[in-house]
């Protein structure tokens, strides 16, 4: 059902004239905030388990490539893996640390 576009306009301005203002309370942010539950713990739980997964990935991978190599032969593929997994470990440190102090 349509009403008509006059009689909307009524209604918002009957309700804007109505309506209760709520009074000025500074507290009751911080009440509503202390009230709500800590969702620090969950995020740093995530996080601890993410850098856990990925250096256990990490050191994985280490050795598989340090096993699967012939050690008399190093190949310009070597090198690339090496120092791919060289950025790849480094990264995920300085990501852990980067966090771990911004946290603190």
């Amino acid at each position: 059902m349509k009403h008509p576009d006059n009689q909307d306009e009524n209604i918002k301005r009957r309700l804007k004239q109505e309506s209760y203002e709520a009074g000025e309370n500074s507290w009751f942010t911080p009440r509503v905030l202390n009230r709500l539950p800590e969702r620090e713990h969950s995020l740093q739980h995530r996080w601890w388990a993410m850098c856990i997964v990925a250096a256990v990935a990490c050191i994985g991978c280490w050795w598989w490539l340090i096993q699967s190599k012939d050690h008399l032969v190093l190949t310009v593929r070597d090198i690339v893996e090496y120092a791919s997994m060289g950025i790849a470990t480094m990264i995920l440190i300085w990501q852990s640390i980067a966090v771990t102090l911004k946290r603190e």
